[in-house]
């Protein structure tokens, strides 16, 4: 399994695929208007012969698993056909007008694609592509298509069948040059994909409509589907600022997609609401864009690129802002298209660490793990965005998905910018041309705002979900994204209902500026904590009250903290393992491991982590799913376990060989089952940890009622006596021994059992 994994690594990550137009008119060809009276269509129809992919499907299982690899939708098959060579013309002398069409037919694509070598086409020339029932339509196309490279690419026409057609006037007949030289074959079905809710991608994923999404509606237009090899595969990019603030439509991207000089970026592909998911729109793409700058030997990944041409204000883009300082955010935001679905986003609310990629070194952030939604592939390339919503970093790779809590590696902004002195390996050359000196930009939106007064509080930060403390901090975010500047503005904030404090900031503040508040420290309640915060312009009506106000709840405790003392040793591969806390209840992620170097022989970690009184969910994770426990000791043998504040266990793991192990537990009083200390000391329960289908004993050679209950209460068995044999078929856990008199039912003691 280790090997297949790093050759993993070292193969190129790239993406998946749905479908995409180039800058056309929207017109219907003039068949359309004739599609009952099709003719004879074998006259300009070439059959194909479909290629044998069993070869192509059989790497399709095993790549598709790995963010490194592309997600593969087609095969590219060698053509060579030209307005001379094939196809049919006919003549309308009348008009003045002459056709040329071409019917490229395969027996069992799910969809066919077009890469052209030489296509050039006159003033008035249109082109259209579409399959034999019209159900998908590209066009017109016309010459605001043609590049200085004379390269062309068309997205997948869904079908078997497709028909270019070309519609020129008769005196600009040779003004007009097609040389079609790659057909892409089509074997999977990109565009069934899209319609199956939420099955395109992994299930976890969050479209970015949704709530977490609210304030990230202006960013996400910068974000674009890539085609990449060939036009068979896919990645992401986005779009971004320069210090010139000019709209010059540069690119980010990660070098390892391989992006071309015919690749297409689609801008504006999401569901138009949360759920259920919809299919979007296709038809805002760029086709073409040229390199100018790009990591050798991957360093931190990055590729920039400068598209062939600008988004049409139709297209309603956004140039994204960025950070080029090595400053680890404490949030994190990544927009992007897992597996060729629509839009995404995903949120970590950790703090990034500073990374390689899959090792020691200084070149990537490295995302822990993400709170909401993940990344897959089709994903890579895509901009990881700081709590100022600029960029930070572009996806390199990393093992996160839906199945699996696992890290995702970013090549570090900051690293990408001036790290080579060659300007062709560099960021800073080409976002900040007049050299600045510029150390943060905010993004810039071309289009005019909905409305002219609109502050957005976009995060309330620096609030753990739980702490042990007696006081807290709170960090404002409030973003501009009305059309004017506004020169003084509040934050109001109130905690527990208690009185309205306000924060005022009297500095100018212009659209897409973001601006930070932090609170004078704050006195929270023991527990259940509530913050609300609006902001509010200064003498101006905000017109859009619908993005001022926020809230976070929050968890304290201030009284004596109970603690989680946690033991692990890990095997020859600590860095396939990582762990996570939650509450049972809320499933709300307490704590989460930090990264574990590879180390022969493994090594011995501690940790303490601060908990309430409640019931959790422990779980631990392997990458590789062959968890730190090696029935051959080839790469060594770990152990996990936690205790609490009086020794007793609450967690053991020393038997982990899969991907999973999970268990619950217990702390304090929280519920009935809570272990009970204060009656009948002298009695203690033997063995325990103990296995399903053992005997557990009691220390006292007397009767009682002995009922086993889980940590939802459930009985599981009761008997009378001084001993119960557990059930065989019992999973692994926390489970708790009531002990009762046999006279009155009186509970004596409640007493914790750990099952193997």
């Amino acid at each position: 399994m280790r090997i297949i994994k790093i050759i993993a690594f070292v193969l190129a990550n790239l993406s998946s695929f749905i479908g995409w137009g180039q800058i056309q008119t929207g017109e219907l060809p003039a068949s359309y208007a004739n599609a009952s009276e099709k003719g004879n269509m074998q006259s300009y129809t070439i059959q194909l012969t479909d290629p044998n992919v069993a070869a192509e499907i059989t790497e399709d299982a095993v790549t598709d698993q790995h963010k490194e690899i592309a997600w593969r939708f087609g095969t590219l098959l060698p053509v060579n056909y030209t307005l001379s060579n094939s196809g049919e013309w006919s003549h309308d002398d009348n008009e003045g007008i002459s056709t040329w069409k071409l019917r490229l037919s395969f027996q069992h694509a799910e969809s066919i694609n077009l890469n052209f070598n030489n296509f050039q086409l006159s003033s008035t020339a249109k082109l259209f592509v579409y399959n034999d029932n019209f159900s998908d339509v590209l066009g017109a196309i016309t010459v605001k298509n043609n590049k200085e490279d004379q390269l062309f690419s068309i997205r997948p026409i869904k079908g078997s069948a497709i028909t270019i057609e070309l519609i020129v006037p008769q005196n600009e007949l040779e003004q007009n040059t097609i040389s079609l030289n790659e057909v892409i074959y089509g074997y999977r079905s990109i565009h069934d994909k899209v319609q199956k809710v939420f099955q395109s991608s992994g299930r976890c994923h969050i479209n970015v409509n949704c709530e977490e999404g609210k304030n990230w509606q202006d960013v996400k237009r910068a974000v674009a589907m890539v085609t990449t090899v060939n036009n068979t595969r896919f990645c992401t990019a986005t779009l971004i600022n320069n210090v010139r603030q000019d709209t010059t439509p540069y690119i980010l991207g990660a070098a390892h997609c391989g992006l071309q000089n015919n690749s297409i970026f689609i801008f504006g592909y999401e569901s138009a609401l949360c759920s259920p998911n919809t299919d979007g729109l296709l038809s805002n793409s760029i086709s073409g864009s040229a390199r100018k700058a790009i990591a050798v030997n991957f360093g931190s990944d990055f590729e920039l690129r400068i598209l062939s041409t600008s988004p049409p204000a139709s297209y309603n883009v956004y140039y994204a802002g960025w950070n080029n300082q090595n400053i680890a955010s404490s949030k994190s935001v990544g927009i992007h298209h897992p597996a060729g679905d629509v839009k995404k986003i995903s949120v970590d609310r950790d703090l990034l660490t500073t990374s390689g990629y899959y090792s020691l070194g200084v070149t990537h952030w490295r995302v822990g793990n993400w709170e909401n939604g993940t990344t897959e592939g089709g994903s890579s390339g895509s901009a990881l965005f700081d709590v100022n919503q600029r960029i930070v970093g572009q996806l390199h790779g990393g093992d996160a998905s839906c199945r699996l809590l696992a890290e995702d590696y970013y090549g570090k902004f900051s690293y990408s910018w001036s790290t080579s002195t060659d300007t062709l390996r560099q960021l800073k050359y080409w976002l900040d041309p007049d050299n600045t000196g510029a150390l943060v930009l905010d993004g810039l939106d071309p289009n005019p705002a909905p409305f002219n007064v609109d502050l957005s509080l976009l995060d309330i930060d620096g609030i753990p979900d739980f702490e042990c403390t007696q006081s807290v901090q709170a960090t404002f975010r409030v973003k501009n994204i009305g059309n004017i500047a506004v020169d003084s503005f509040y934050v109001d904030y109130a905690l527990n209902g208690s009185p309205v404090q306000s924060i005022r900031y009297t500095t100018v503040s212009n659209k897409q500026q973001v601006i930070t508040f932090i609170t004078p420290n704050l006195t929270p309640a023991n527990g259940r904590n509530v913050l609300v915060a609006t902001a509010r312009a200064a003498g101006l009506t905000d017109q859009n009250l619908t993005n001022n106000t926020d809230s976070v709840v929050f968890n304290i405790n201030t009284s004596t903290s109970d603690y989680l003392y946690l033991t692990f040793k890990s095997d020859d591969y600590g860095s396939e393992t990582s762990w996570q806390l939650e509450d049972f209840n809320t499933n709300n992620i307490l704590y989460t491991s930090p990264g574990y170097p590879d180390i022969s022989g493994g090594a011995i970690y501690t940790d303490s982590l601060c908990v309430y009184n409640g019931c959790f969910r422990f779980s631990i994770f392997d990458l590789i799913g062959d968890g730190f426990n090696d029935p051959t000791n080839t790469f060594g043998n770990g152990y996990l376990f936690i205790t609490n504040s009086q020794s007793d266990t609450l967690f053991f793991e020393n038997n982990f060989r899969t991907s999973l192990s999970t268990d619950t537990f217990c702390v304090r009083n929280f519920t009935s089952l809570a272990e009970r200390n204060d009656r009948e000391k002298d009695i203690t329960i033997y063995p325990n940890p103990v296995k399903p289908g053992e005997v557990l004993r009691l220390s006292r050679d007397v009767n009682f009622s002995l009922r086993l209950r889980n940590v939802k209460g459930q009985l599981i068995t009761q008997v009378d006596g001084n001993q119960v044999k557990l059930p065989d078929n019992l999973t692994s856990g926390v489970y708790f021994l009531e002990i009762r008199t046999l006279k009155d039912n009186r509970i004596l003691d409640i007493k914790k059992v750990l099952i193997q």
